[in-house]
C-alpha cells in the first residue's frame, strides 16, 4: 500500500507528483519541517557562544517582538486585501518601519545624552521582569522640562497606552488560534478566555512580579524562531516541487477601485512590523552602540524573513486562499498545503508566542507606569491597571479592530519620537547632515500621525 501526503497536491494517488514522494510513513515535507524546527530551535536554545553573547541577547529582544505576531497574520491579511501585490505591500510596511527605526536609533545615539537627567532611577523593591526594569529605568531618567524632554516624557505615556492595546491584541490573537476550529458565532467565549488570562497575569504581577515568566519566554522565543525557519524550509520545498510539476501559477486578483482605502488598510497593519523600539529601553543592560547595531540587525533580519515568507506564500494562497479560510488564523489551514505537520506546530507555537509577547509588553508597560507614577501608588498595582485596561479594550473590540488600534497607538509613539529627533538635531552640533535630517524626520512624523488618524481594520 502506497503512503501519500494528503495535502492538496497529492489528493490523487493514481497520479502522484514529485511532492507526493514520502519516506514511509511520513511525508518528506513534514520531515523537512520537523528537522529544521529541531535544528534551528535547538541551536538557538543550546549553542553556548550564541546564548552567552550579549549582542545576540540585544538582537533577539526586538527581533522576537517584530516577528512574534506579525508573522502569523501578515500573509492572510495582505493577500485578502491586495492579492498578488502582497509582497510589495509588505515591502512598503518594512520600509516605513526601518525609516522609523532609524529615528529611534538616532535618539539612542544623540538624544539620550541630553534627554536623560543625571539622577539615578529609584531602586525597585522586587525582583522584576527585565523589561519591567528596562522601561522603568529609562523612563525614570527623563524629567518634564524643556520641549524635547517634555515630548520624550509624553511619548512614554503614549507607549504605555500602546502597550495596553498590544497586550489585548496578543491575547485576542492567542484566543483566535486556540478556538480557530470552534464556531465563530460566540465571540464572547474568546473574550472570556482573554479576561481570565489577564486576571491571572495581573494577579501574578501584583503579588510577585513576572520574573518567573521571563525564563519561559527565552525558551518560547527559540521555539518560535525555529518554527519560522521550518515554515520557510517547507515553503521552499513546496515552491520547488510546484515549479518542477508546472503547478506554480498566479491567478489574477482584482483590487478595490478606491486606492486610498487600500492605503488606509495598510496603515492599520503597522503593528505587524512593530517591536524594534524595544532597543530604546535596554540601556541598563546594553551599551548605546550595541543597541543601535543590534536593533539594525533585528530589523534587517526580520525584513528579509518577511519578504521571503510572503513571496513564497503567494503560490500557496493562490491555490487555497480563494476557496478557503482567509481569516486571522488562515495561516493554520494554508500551512497544511505545505506540510501536514505544520498546522499543529503553528497552532502550538502561536499560543506560546502570543502569551510570551503579552507578558513582555505587560511588564514593559508596568515599568513605564512605575516611572510615571513615581511610587505614588504601590508598584504591584501597575500590573492590575494594565490588566484592567486590556480587559476593557478586549470587550469593546474584535481581533481585526485591535490590530488597527495597536498600529495607530504605536504610530503615535513613533510620531512623538520623530518630533523629539527634530528637536535633538537642533540641540546637538555634532549631528551629521542636520539640514537633511530635519525635514526627513518631520515628514516621518506626519506619516506616523497619518497612520494614527486614518488607519482602519484590515478584516
Amino acid at each position: 500500500m502506497k503512503s501519500v501526503d494528503f495535502a492538496s497536491p497529492c489528493s490523487d494517488p493514481e497520479t502522484p507528483s514529485e511532492e507526493c514522494i514520502v519516506l514511509w510513513p511520513i511525508p518528506i515535507s513534514s520531515i523537512i519541517v520537523v528537522v529544521t524546527a529541531v535544528g534551528v530551535g535547538g541551536m538557538l536554545l543550546s549553542f553556548r557562544p550564541l546564548v552567552a553573547s550579549t549582542a545576540w541577547r540585544a538582537t533577539i529582544t526586538p527581533l522576537a517582538s517584530i516577528m512574534g505576531s506579525g508573522f502569523l497574520v501578515c500573509a492572510p491579511l495582505l493577500f485578502t486585501n491586495v492579492g498578488n501585490y502582497a509582497v510589495f505591500a509588505m515591502a512598503g510596511l518594512l520600509c516605513l518601519a526601518y525609516a522609523v527605526g532609524s529615528v529611534i536609533r538616532f535618539n539612542i545615539r544623540y538624544g539620550e545624552q541630553i534627554l536623560e537627567t543625571k539622577g539615578a532611577p529609584g531602586k525597585l523593591k522586587r525582583d522584576e521582569h527585565r523589561l519591567h526594569i528596562a522601561h522603568h529605568n529609562m523612563a525614570h531618567r527623563v524629567e518634564i522640562g524643556e520641549a524635547a524632554r517634555f515630548l520624550e516624557k509624553t511619548s512614554h505615556f503614549a507607549l504605555a497606552g500602546a502597550y495596553c492595546v498590544s497586550v489585548s491584541y496578543y491575547l485576542q490573537l492567542l484566543a483566535s488560534f486556540a478556538l480557530h476550529n470552534v464556531s465563530p458565532d460566540k465571540p464572547w467565549f474568546g473574550k472570556a478566555i482573554v479576561t481570565l488570562i489577564l486576571v491571572g497575569i495581573g494577579a501574578t504581577g501584583a503579588i510577585r512580579g513576572l520574573k518567573g515568566i521571563e525564563r519561559v519566554e527565552r525558551t518560547v522565543v527559540g521555539i518560535n524562531l525555529g518554527m519560522i525557519a521550518s515554515l520557510l524550509a517547507g515553503l521552499i520545498y513546496h515552491n520547488i516541487v510546484s515549479l518542477s510539476d508546472g503547478a506554480w501559477q498566479l491567478h489574477t486578483v482584482a483590487l478595490p477601485s478606491d486606492k486610498s482605502h487600500i492605503i488606509r488598510l495598510l496603515m492599520g497593519m503597522l503593528i505587524v512590523v512593530q517591536g524594534f523600539e524595544t532597543s530604546r529601553f535596554l540601556g541598563s543592560e546594553h551599551p548605546r552602540e550595541e543597541r543601535i547595531r543590534t536593533m539594525r540587525w533585528a530589523q534587517l533580519i526580520s525584513s528579509a524573513i518577511y519578504i521571503v515568507f510572503v513571496a513564497l506564500m503567494t503560490v500557496v494562497m493562490n491555490k487555497t486562499g480563494a476557496g478557503g479560510d482567509t481569516g486571522i488564523t488562515a495561516i493554520v489551514g494554508l500551512s497544511g498545503a505545505v506540510a501536514p505537520i505544520l498546522p499543529l506546530l503553528i497552532t502550538l507555537t502561536a499560543l506560546g508566542s502570543q502569551f510570551s509577547a503579552a507578558t513582555a509588553d505587560d511588564a514593559g508597560c508596568s515599568g513605564l507606569l512605575e516611572s510615571i507614577f513615581r511610587s505614588r501608588i504601590h508598584s504591584g498595582f501597575n500590573y492590575m491597571i494594565v490588566s484592567a485596561a486590556a480587559i476593557a479594550i478586549t470587550w469593546v473590540t474584535n481581533v481585526y479592530e485591535i490590530i488597527s488600534y495597536a498600529s495607530r497607538a504605536f504610530a503615535l509613539y513613533y510620531a512623538l519620537q520623530c518630533v523629539v529627533a527634530v528637536l535633538v538635531v537642533k540641540r546637538v552640533p555634532s549631528v551629521d547632515s542636520p539640514k537633511s535630517r530635519t525635514p526627513a524626520y518631520g515628514f516621518l512624523a506626519l506619516v506616523c500621525l497619518a497612520v494614527t488618524l486614518f488607519g482602519i481594520p484590515a478584516g
